[in-house]
């Protein structure tokens, strides 16, 4: 399999089938951040598919600049989300991000846990969103979004330890409001609320 570089010179020189492969590539991690951040599927689709747009619009100023073709796409997908909220003249809606990821364990046998589970990822979602901006978008891009370090440090404009600081902080910010919402003890979630 070939590969970013090798398909977008492909793409470039108007190979079909190379764009393909990289829309199918990265679809689906554009959508989850996409869809994250504006909170619905139809929003998420048509945003996903105008990073896309813009993206291939663009493929012919598109320099190797180091990142990757997936942080590319991801630069272009915050600035379009920042448009999206910008015109809406609001916000963005809280999301629970239990949507967006596998559950914290595996529930299969025991369906009131799965009630449990997914009420503490709707609280953390809420706490997710109460960190200062820079931890919230470091939490996303890394968990949430699944961003490599340098991906994420690239979509933010921060060095690769400046993001791994801002982690650090917002996982140990959280972890702390977690504790104090009763959703964990002592490391362990806490099921007997």
């Amino acid at each position: 399999m070939k590969n970013d570089q090798a398909l977008i010179l492909d793409a470039k020189n108007g190979d079909r089938e190379a764009l393909n492969i990289l829309i199918e590539k990265y679809w689906q991690p554009v959508y989850r951040l996409v869809c994250y951040k504006v909170g619905n599927s139809e929003d998420a689709q048509e945003l996903t598919q105008d990073t896309f747009l813009r993206a291939f619009r663009s493929l012919e100023r598109y320099h190797d600049t180091g990142a990757s073709f997936k942080t590319y796409l991801g630069r272009i997908a915050v600035n379009l989300i920042t448009d999206f909220w910008r015109k809406k003249g609001r916000a963005p809606q809280m999301v629970d991000i239990g949507e967006y990821q596998e559950p914290f364990s595996d529930t299969a046998d025991r369906p009131e846990d799965a009630a449990i589970s997914a009420e503490q990822q709707h609280e953390i979602a809420k706490l997710i969103g109460s960190l200062p901006s820079d931890q919230r978008q470091a939490v996303e891009l890394r968990i949430v979004a699944g961003l490599s370090v340098r991906e994420a440090a690239n979509i933010m404009g921060k060095t690769e330890p400046a993001l791994k600081m801002l982690q650090q902080r917002a996982l140990k910010n959280l972890r702390k409001m977690c504790i104090e919402h009763g959703i964990i003890e002592g490391g362990a979630v806490n099921a007997n609320r």
